[in-house]
């Protein structure tokens, strides 16, 4: 089976811009996504832990880059290492690149040096990118009116919800509609609960 995992740290973003990368690239992948702070660690993250628990031998996990399974780099490699052991491929949109467990010595040791390589890169990165998240945020803190504008939230977009409510009235399938209007599946759903609870 083909799962996907999705995940962003707060609710001001979403995870719309990675189900539609694995959707466009394994659209028949079981798409799972959540909202939870990186600095969770793996097996405490709720929507994460079950995709982990469903996952058997020959099984393939999507996610956009390996970062997303894990808060530091111990977490991360600890996950992937223990999903290869389980015979559990792992595919990345980004750079499409491909991790598994042979049984092979020295390939399922090019494969530990690599994901070595990755884990401390995407670390590093990730460090790197909150460093300078806090100094904007410093930076912007000093203009009040600036802080107010950037941090008010995502204005909805009512029209493409429209296209979407009108869409699924017709009867299309969530992934049918995702595909008509050019948005993920993740969105389609989001936007059929509010419509459902007016």
């Amino acid at each position: 089976m083909l799962f996907a995992y999705c995940r962003v740290s707060t609710k001001s973003q979403n995870t719309d811009s990675q189900t539609m990368d694995i959707f466009n690239t394994y659209p028949d992948a079981d798409i799972h996504s959540e909202i939870i702070s990186g600095t969770v660690p793996a097996n405490e993250r709720p929507v994460l832990s079950r995709v982990l628990d469903k996952l058997r031998k020959d099984d393939v996990l999507i996610v956009w880059w390996i970062d997303r399974l894990g808060r530091d780099y111990q977490d991360v490699k600890q996950t992937i290492t223990s999903l290869l052991n389980k015979g559990v491929t792992i595919k990345t949109i980004n750079n499409g690149m491909t991790f598994q467990y042979t049984g092979e010595d020295m390939t399922d040791m090019v494969t530990d040096i690599q994901l070595n390589m990755i884990t401390a890169m995407a670390s590093a990165e990730r460090k790197n990118r909150l460093a300078s998240a806090e100094a904007g945020r410093q930076a912007i803190k000093q203009d009040s009116k600036l802080w107010a504008e950037k941090f008010s939230g995502r204005k909805p977009n009512h029209e493409l919800h429209e296209k979407i409510i009108s869409a699924l009235d017709s009867g299309l399938s969530v992934r049918k509609v995702a595909a008509l209007v050019g948005c993920s599946p993740a969105t389609v759903t989001t936007v059929k609960k509010q419509y459902a609870n007016q």
